[in-house]
């Protein structure tokens, strides 16, 4: 802020400077002269005449000035004109005065003129004349360059205000001025010398133009040969001067028309402050492009306005409020690009004291060939030194780019980087442009983000995804799971799992989109090939047994003692592992999604409340409580009854099965914004620090010190049946004896388009 305030008065200083020293008034006057020349010359009223001493008159009547007589005589050819100027000095006494005075009584009202001698001295009509009507002074001011633009309209003496020689004629006339100016006009020229009608001297002196032509019209006598010298340059003057009776009749007909240029000021007050709220407040929030524009804009509003003002005789000044705006919006540049240098500057500082830092980062010792500030000479100017240092740096960072080129070329998996915002390519090694070349369907080298989430969504290994939205894909999922996709190449089909994360780099506003392709089609062979295995052992195994088990029940039936105790042990074996069978079987099922999972509104109250009563035999046996903390009602949930009802009973039945005769297992259902809670609590001897971890993995009992039976089969079941409800599950250590287990189900069913949620 402080900047603009002092860029905007150093302006208005140099604006001020330049009117003192009279540059304005220069490019004034320039643009009155131009002003004038664009408008072009006007008509005058024809009611004005001049009567011209040119170089014929001086021919014929001999040499000048003229015998009084001769201008005695003259006026006895304009008796009928409505008043006579004559634009001489009469100021010293001749013979012919009394017939002079006596021809002025007899005509029409007669101004004479009169003029400041060299010695300031007021040089009028001289005491022996007298009969005229009026005297006016002829004294034109000069612009700084001889050009006439300006006159007084009346002239103040030590004794009375004098008229100037044209008002003294308009006051003859008997017309009414609107305005009664009484200091310096600007004139309004109407054309080049000749623009008036004009007379001979001779002519009218000898009759041959008659009387009646000067009825009513307004007469001036001056002279117009060059050898008078009566002759002054004005806006119009070309290849002559422009005679001062010519001069005298321009400011007489300005007054008959009221066309005098009136000068206006308040346009150029208003520009200015125009010019400097636009600077001040605009010109720092837009583009440079913009501000040309408005500036423009500005100068041509300006310059028509001016144009406009003037055709209608008002002359508004554009000089001052251009040169403001010239000059500020210089100021302005100026110093935009001095703070421009000054960071500019800033930063190469921070960039030379921060580059050996960052550099050491990528090699542990850089070499000297690539890098070495010392061998800057410290004469070197502060941008040499800091291209110097760039320099050594782009060197550097070319020796780490040629090592992470070849690790990306040849030892990694497929591996792409894209901007998350745009999708377009950033980075990709080699073998992720042979994977894509060997499975897409598309023609372009390498994929944007978009397309190739779209052979993510068409591949991938869940019958329930049908597109993704990348747009929101990576808001909505943060932490973004793999996934596997399928994809056909020549009748055999391979398998890989997309590894993707979110890549952001803070200090530069990089936001990223990371994925690692790798090929698990041998994995995938394998889980078939179990799959397989299992289902045909766990088959073939099931009929053995129960036909085992059939018979050691009715072999316990007819048997004592120790071949009673010992078909007994056989029978509870084979049941034992009947359930190890149709655990496996259940994981197995929910793992590879050939469990049908039915969506359906369900009340977790009473489902809670089933699986308690499911667990009340073992619990009775072992003498344990069973606590439930329900609410008394709840939101319904979308889900699998069966399969949530089974995790429930594991959970409970596992909590039973690790507790103490007489202790006491609870089971409490939250309901939160969003979700769900159950958690279920036991007094047992708790799970170890270095199990957690792998408690939920199949064949994995956490408990290992306590004798019971199991295989590691239930939370792995239940995991994945939370997790296919877009649940979570945990362990809670509490300080107390005992473990919690909790689990979390959504209020509203997730979309499912989303493969986080339905893999």
């Amino acid at each position: 802020m402080l900047n603009r305030f002092f860029t905007l008065f150093f302006s208005l200083f140099i604006v001020m400077l330049l009117h003192l020293g009279g540059a304005v008034s220069f490019f004034s006057d320039k643009t009155v002269d131009t002003l004038f020349q664009i408008r072009g010359p006007l008509q005058p009223d024809q009611s004005i005449v001049i009567i011209g001493v040119d170089e014929e008159s001086l021919a014929k009547l001999g040499a000048w000035p003229f015998p009084r007589r001769h201008h005695a005589m003259l006026l006895q050819q304009l008796k009928q004109a409505k008043a006579v100027g004559f634009d001489i000095l009469f100021s010293e006494p001749t013979a012919d005065d009394e017939i002079f005075s006596a021809a002025m009584a007899a005509a029409p009202p007669v101004i004479l003129a009169t003029a400041h001698n060299y010695q300031h001295q007021i040089l009028g009509p001289a005491n022996s004349l007298h009969g005229f009507a009026g005297v006016g002074h002829i004294e034109i001011l000069f612009g700084r360059n001889g050009v006439v633009r300006e006159s007084n309209i009346f002239q103040q003496t030590a004794g009375a205000k004098i008229p100037s020689f044209a008002e003294a004629l308009f006051s003859k006339t008997g017309i009414t001025k609107k305005e009664n100016s009484t200091g310096k006009v600007l004139i309004n020229h109407y054309g080049p010398e000749g623009t008036f009608l004009y007379l001979s001297y001779v002519d009218v002196f000898q009759s041959v133009i008659p009387q009646e032509f000067f009825k009513n019209r307004l007469v001036l006598i001056g002279a117009k040969a060059l050898g008078i010298g009566d002759s002054h340059v004005t806006p119009f003057s070309s290849q002559f001067p422009t005679p001062g009776v010519e001069i005298q009749a321009t400011i007489l007909n300005n007054l008959l028309e009221d066309s005098l240029l009136k000068a206006l000021l308040w346009p150029q007050w208003l520009f200015m402050v125009a010019i400097a709220l636009v600077g001040f407040f605009l010109w720092p929030r837009l583009e440079e492009r913009w501000n040309w524009t408005i500036n423009i804009s500005l100068t041509t509003t300006l310059l028509l306005s001016s144009f406009v003002l003037f055709r209608a005789s008002f002359f508004f000044n554009p000089v001052e409020p251009l040169l403001f705006l010239f000059i500020y919006f210089a100021a302005y540049l100026l110093m935009e690009r001095f703070l421009t240098a000054k960071k500019i500057f800033t930063e190469m500082r921070r960039l030379d004291q921060q580059l050996e830092t960052q550099l050491q980062r990528v090699y542990t010792n850089i070499p000297s060939q690539f890098f070495n500030l010392a061998s800057t000479p410290p004469t070197t100017s502060g941008l040499k030194r800091h291209l110097n240092h760039l320099q050594s740096g782009v060197k550097v960072l070319t020796l780490q780019h040629h090592f992470i080129e070849n690790i990306l070329r040849e030892e990694l998996l497929p591996l792409i980087l894209w901007d998350k915002n745009s999708g377009i390519v950033i980075i990709a090694n080699i073998p992720f442009n042979n994977f894509w070349n060997r499975y897409s369907e598309e023609d372009t080298a390498l994929p944007n983000l978009e397309q190739f989430m779209e052979l993510v969504a068409k591949n991938q290994q869940s019958e329930t995804v049908t597109a993704i939205n990348h747009a929101t894909f990576f808001e909505d999922n943060p932490e973004i799971p793999a996934m596997d996709i399928g994809l056909a190449k020549q009748g055999l089909k391979e398998y890989f799992r997309v590894n993707m994360q979110l890549f952001e780099i803070t200090n530069i506003a990089f936001s990223g989109v990371l994925t690692i392709l790798t090929d698990v089609t041998e994995i995938k062979e394998l889980e078939r090939l179990k799959d397989k295995i299992v289902s045909v052992v766990s088959h073939e195994l099931k009929l053995p047994l129960t036909v085992i088990r059939g018979y050691g029940e009715m072999l316990a039936d007819s048997l004592q003692g120790d071949e009673k105790q010992y078909i007994d042990e056989i029978c509870a074996q084979t049941g034992r592992l009947n359930r190890l069978i149709e655990d496996f079987l259940d994981v197995a099922r929910i793992e590879h999604n050939r469990q049908e999972i039915k969506r359906l509104p369900l009340d977790l109250k009473q489902l809670m409340e089933e699986a308690v009563k499911a667990v009340s035999v073992p619990a009775e046996k072992k003498s344990i409580a069973v606590l439930s903390k329900l609410p008394f009602r709840t939101t319904p949930v979308i889900g699998d009854y069966s399969l949530l009802i089974q995790a429930v009973i594991n959970l409970l039945d596992n909590a039973i099965k690790f507790s103490p005769e007489h202790s006491r297992v609870t089971i409490t259902l939250l309901e939160e914004m969003n979700r769900l809670m159950i958690m279920v609590a036991d007094q047992g001897p708790g799970i170890p620090r270095e199990s957690r971890e792998e408690i939920f993995e199949t064949f994995n009992r956490g408990r290992d010190e306590v004798a019971e039976e199991g295989f590691g089969l239930g939370l792995s079941f239940v995991k994945q049946v939370i997790q296919k409800h877009h649940g979570k599950i945990w362990y809670e250590h509490r300080e107390e004896k005992g473990a919690c287990f909790c689990l979390t189900l959504p209020k509203v069913e997730p979309d499912t388009t989303n493969p986080q949620l339905t893999r």
